[in-house]
């Protein structure tokens, strides 16, 4: 039974404690030929099962967020997978995790730690203690004026020392001048490294309902004994989920990770990675458009010697940093969800699709997009998966192009139906952590019609790849290739499967598009 509902999820959700768990193995192991300096290991891993708590989608939360490192092998971990890397043969092994279950925080206790953080201990020659904390006179008084002072306050304490050395980041009327938001978000620190000289922070922010953040990087110097900021004028208030440090020539390169969020959506592609040098405040972006990057978010780098591995909830990419620019220089891995879906299993257009289109004409392994509830006010009503379908469906949408002027010399905003979508050079294709996990506005968004019946939307395609046939300001004609099946008797796994590069000199159809909206916008 489904307890949950969309808009309803709660405090517990919101303020949920995430933990790397305990594998579950997959009732079907099979094992990757094991390397002769690697542990044999799974290649594939049962997906996570259906939880009475969360949404169905959430079973495909790939999302690194740690990475632990061996001689042998980088292992990639979230809340409910991990990925591990032999270095030596390049094959992959999977394991689902169990993870912590979501309980519900005191309020108070929840307040005290937001205004009086722990300091968390970072070691360089000696050890220190930092801590990132919001002054806010509302987290003592709720109704002090919306209009007080909010500061951003990060703190280091020096080894025998008990006073921290402190410095403000942001204020709220920072952020009010660069028309970034209203207030200021609760900070966090994102990455914590240590080098010879000086100790790094990269630091999050909350985003949301007027919330907001300004990116920032902190440097501890040890022969100054000097706290000293960074803060990309070309980032503004994209969160910095990660940090890694390189160097060649004397010129340091500082590599970043970069996201946004929104009310109710934790997760929103920004700046893809970024690599930025301090030296002259310049900033490089590679994202899903422009690079081999399999993902939008990057949420956790590693640097190696040469090598800068980058991971997202879409896969990993390993790439030769001092040549990032040349596509040769990546090589990149899936993270892919497969079933065996039997033959003569109904094939249907869209997720709410009462008559079928088609049958699978014979049983196999197939590629599964996503996970989607038919019915969200009746606990009992099925689930469907959207598969990969090869053939594809051709079909017109009654939504077309616009563009929006946008204010004095701010660039204007481009939109179509299919924007969530990167283009790869032949087709257009929509990563996993492109799906907006909106959680208060009736769930993610795909390619279909606007209008909903119990809560649900009859989307054609979530993830499905598709190809632009033809877009004008009222009309999208595309040929997806994805339909929808029941999900009764599917029982899927997780595998890592090599990504093929993007074609990146093919031309973007909808350019010429949106060259012409904006000469008739002038």
């Amino acid at each position: 039974m489904k307890s949950w509902r969309w808009g309803c999820l709660g405090f517990a959700i919101a303020i949920a404690a995430c933990g790397q768990g305990e594998a579950v193995q997959s009732p079907q192991p099979v094992a990757v030929p094991a390397a002769e300096s690697c542990a044999p290991m799974e290649s594939e891993t049962a997906l996570q099962p259906e939880s009475e708590t969360r949404l169905p989608f959430e079973r495909f939360d790939f999302r690194p967020t740690q990475v632990a490192a061996t001689d042998t092998t980088l292992t990639f971990t979230g809340e409910y997978y991990s990925f591990t890397l032999c270095k030596r043969d390049r094959t992959w092994g999977v394991q689902t995790l169990t993870p912590t279950p979501r309980t519900e925080a005191d309020y108070a206790d929840y307040y005290q730690a937001l205004a009086e953080p722990d300091y968390e201990p970072v070691t360089g020659a000696d050890t220190y203690q930092a801590r990132v904390r919001l002054d806010a006179a509302w987290l003592d008084d709720e109704s002090a004026p919306s209009d007080s002072l909010e500061q951003v306050i990060f703190e280091v304490i020096k080894p025998g020392e008990s006073d921290p050395v402190s410095t403000v980041l942001y204020t709220n009327n920072d952020i009010i001048e660069r028309e970034l938001g209203a207030s200021a978000g609760i900070p966090e620190v994102s990455r914590t490294l240590a080098t010879d000289d000086a100790l790094w922070w990269a630091i999050g922010f909350e985003q949301g309902e007027g919330a907001s953040g300004i990116a920032t990087v902190v440097q501890y110097q040890f022969d100054t004994d000097e706290i000293v900021l960074w803060q990309p004028t070309e980032l503004e208030n994209a969160q910095i989920t990660d940090l890694a440090l390189t160097e060649a020539n004397d010129k340091l390169t500082l590599w970043l990770g970069t996201q946004y969020s929104g009310e109710g959506n934790p997760y929103l592609p920004a700046k893809g990675l970024v690599a930025y040098s301090p030296a002259n405040d310049t900033t490089q972006t590679y994202t899903t458009e422009n690079s081999p990057l399999v993902g939008a978010i990057p949420t956790r780098l590693w640097v190696e010697d040469s090598q800068l591995w980058v991971a997202t909830a879409n896969g990993v990419c390993d790439v030769e940093w001092s040549t990032i620019d040349q596509t040769d220089s990546w090589e990149c891995w899936r993270f892919t969800a497969m079933a065996e879906v039997p033959a003569e299993r109904a094939l249907y257009a869209s997720l709410l699709a009462e008559t079928s289109i088609d049958t699978l004409e014979t049983s196999g392994p197939v590629e599964l997009l996503w996970l989607a509830d038919t019915d969200i006010s009746q606990p009992a009503a099925p689930l469907r998966y959207e598969i990969s379908y090869e053939p594809g469906i051709t079909t017109r949408l009654s939504q077309g192009a616009e563009y929006y002027v946008g204010p004095e010399d701010a660039p204007g905003y481009f939109w179509w139906p299919g924007q969530d979508w990167s283009w790869t050079g032949q087709r257009f294709v929509r990563y996993w952590d492109q799906v907006a996990v909106n959680y208060v506005g009736g769930g993610p968004q795909g390619i279909g019609p606007n209008s909903y019946e119990a809560y649900v939307a009859d989307w054609q395609a979530m993830r499905g790849e598709f190809e632009l046939l033809s877009l004008t300001p009222d009309t999208a004609e595309i040929r997806y290739y994805s339909a929808w099946i029941d999900a009764a008797g599917i029982e899927p796994w997780v595998t890592v499967t090599e990504a093929t590069p993007p074609k990146l000199d093919a031309i973007n159809p909808t350019e010429a598009v949106l060259e012409e909206l904006k000469q008739a916008a002038r």
